[in-house]
């Protein structure tokens, strides 16, 4: 899973809003402007690991979910299926070898 703008962005405007600042007022919390906060929530622009980390604290939730878009337990299952999927296909090609063997 790599860091995605638009993801980390969406997960941040959601969390704000689940917790119930306005733009506004976790802009000024960070010390940035609005309409920077705007374009991160956008996913037009990026957060430097400084941005992140305050991000982190005001809004109470790990880095890693912060970068990633997501929750760590999404993450691990995401990555779980990926690796079964992964898994099942490897599977099916040797079913196919021994198909073709006999």
């Amino acid at each position: 899973m790599n860091y995605d703008m638009k993801r980390s962005g969406a997960y941040i405007q959601n969390l704000r809003a689940q917790k119930g600042y306005t733009q506004n007022e976790l802009a000024k919390a960070i010390n940035i402007d609005q309409s920077f906060l705007s374009r991160i929530e956008a996913g037009q622009k990026g957060c430097s690991v400084d941005m992140f980390i305050q991000l982190s604290e005001f809004l109470h939730i790990s880095l890693d979910a912060l970068i990633l878009g997501m929750e760590p337990e999404v993450f691990r299952e995401s990555e779980r299926r990926r690796h079964l999927k992964a898994d099942i296909a490897e599977l099916i090609d040797q079913l196919a070898q021994l198909t073709a063997q006999l």
